[in-house]
């Protein structure tokens, strides 16, 4: 029998917030269905957001701006403090998604691994591995005071050395049947449908897998500075969503403690990043967000084009619009814990197909700023915001009188990726404004996300719902 890696996974729950939305009498949100209508937040601090070169070419469009209205329901004062705002003379380009090719995987091989000469990886293990895993959970479950070091709370405590109980047991049970060694097979650098990959020999012929098997996949193993990996290339185009996905992630458990302090400083670990992704791929990525979490960094780049970043946020996959894009905003996103990369994610390559003959014409930034203030007063709420009376998020120390503000602190030119409409797969990068910030209200603010509450066609003026994609 096949037998599965059982791995902890630590699930830490992030605090969705829909952004400025209502329902109003009018849609203002030009050729869209307004039901699911938000701008979302991105997991980074302001102070790490990185702002456009000022010295790129570049014209200041508005000075720094200090504004103040409140929404139509009146429940929601907007703030705006921002410096000053600038822009480029930048075309619309037209772009597709990009399937992950095997020469992409060759690459991440050599970069990785320093040779071609790879196995496939299956999700198994040796009695060798078996032992191992045992050993680190008998170890975690005995460390009670380690595990409250790394921060879990008693009740997490509880439920953490239940799970690894649960696995240890699941792993003796398979020790006997699992091999003495890896009985590899040399990778023929196909993807293969996902099946290949997942049945297990004693019910994969019981399974219905025609829906996994749209999605294509190529998987390899080597060593890793001492230590066994795995890259994953995966492409997928179907009506419902799109995939189009490669990671690098080591094989063992690797311990998350949040309560010591990182290895190595910020600096080095976007320096140690950087340097890799140079290697990795052809293309020009800026910082996004960085966060750390104890000895953990987790860094998230972003595409630039023509000198602008790409707009990167959340994406629904339960929309029914039709015209939803179903294809997550591409990122390149590293792990470092205790100064070793442990984990690197490409989601959503996209392939510039083509790029308008002449830089846009762009609307004069009164006009934009007038568009987004239409917006915010319209659709930026207590309720859009996440901090009605009855929502989790809602500080004790608050009351019910304490205006709610969105502050938004932040104007800048970018690109975002939007669905072209009554199109199969197509997509254009345009020019934008985005309007970003935090939300508050009496004691209480936002920290550590970065609140897009507006983003708005720098072209046509028209409000971008990031949310679905145009």
């Amino acid at each position: 029998m096949k037998i599965r890696k059982y791995a902890c996974i630590a699930i830490s729950a992030a605090l969705l917030m829909t952004g400025c939305q209502a329902t109003p009498d009018q849609d203002i949100v030009a050729n869209k269905n307004d039901n699911q209508a938000s701008q979302n937040e991105t997991s980074q601090s302001v102070d790490d957001t990185i702002a456009i070169d000022e010295n790129a070419d570049g014209k200041v469009v508005s000075e720094a701006i200090s504004d103040s209205f409140d929404s139509t329901e009146g429940d929601v004062t907007i703030k705006v403090q921002a410096d000053q705002v600038r822009a480029k003379n930048v075309p619309v380009l037209q772009a597709e998604a990009q399937s992950v090719s095997a020469d992409d995987v060759k690459r991440w091989c050599n970069v990785f691994f320093g040779t071609e000469d790879v196995y496939e990886y299956r999700d198994e293990m040796t009695k060798s591995d078996i032992e191992k895993a045992i050993l680190w959970r008998q170890q975690k479950i005995s460390d009670r005071d380690g595990l409250l070091a790394e921060g879990y709370t008693e009740d997490e405590i509880d439920s953490t050395i239940e799970l690894y109980q649960e696995e240890i047991n699941n792993l003796k049970s398979n020790y006997d049947s699992a091999p003495e060694k890896y009985e590899g097979t040399k990778t023929d650098w196909e993807f293969h449908p996902a099946s290949y990959w997942m049945k297990d020999e004693t019910n994969g012929d019981e399974e219905d897998w025609s829906k996994e098997d749209k999605t294509e996949s190529l998987e390899v193993r080597g060593d890793y500075e001492g230590k066994g990996a795995h890259i994953s290339a995966s492409n997928r185009q179907d009506a419902d969503y799109q995939v189009h996905d490669m990671f690098f992630v080591l094989n063992d458990e690797v311990d998350i403690n949040y309560n010591a302090d990182p290895v190595i400083s910020r600096e080095e670990a976007i320096q140690m990043t950087s340097e890799k992704l140079k290697a990795l791929t052809d293309k020009e990525w800026q910082v996004d967000s960085v966060d750390n979490n104890g000895n953990q960094w987790r860094i998230k780049y972003v595409p630039v084009i023509n000198n602008l970043p790409c707009l990167l946020t959340d994406l629904s996959y339960d929309s029914t619009d039709a015209y939803a894009a179903n294809l997550i905003y591409e990122m390149l996103e590293f792990e470092i814990i205790d100064g070793q990369i442990t984990s690197v994610e490409w989601d959503s390559p996209m392939e510039i197909t083509s790029t308008d003959s002449q830089p846009a014409e762009m609307l004069p930034f009164d006009d934009i700023y007038t568009a987004f203030k239409n917006y915010m007063q319209v659709k930026c709420t207590m309720t859009s915001l996440g901090m009605a009376s009855d929502d989790e998020m809602e500080d004790e120390t608050t009351t019910e009188t304490e205006k709610v503000c969105a502050n938004v602190n932040d104007i800048r030119q970018m690109y975002c990726r939007v669905k072209v409409k009554n199109s199969d797969q197509a997509f254009e990068y345009v020019p934008v404004y985005v309007f970003s910030g935090y939300a508050s209200q009496g004691d209480y603010k936002e920290d550590g996300w970065v609140n897009h509450f507006c983003v708005v066609n720098a072209t046509d003026g028209t409000i971008i719902n990031t949310w679905l994609g145009y």
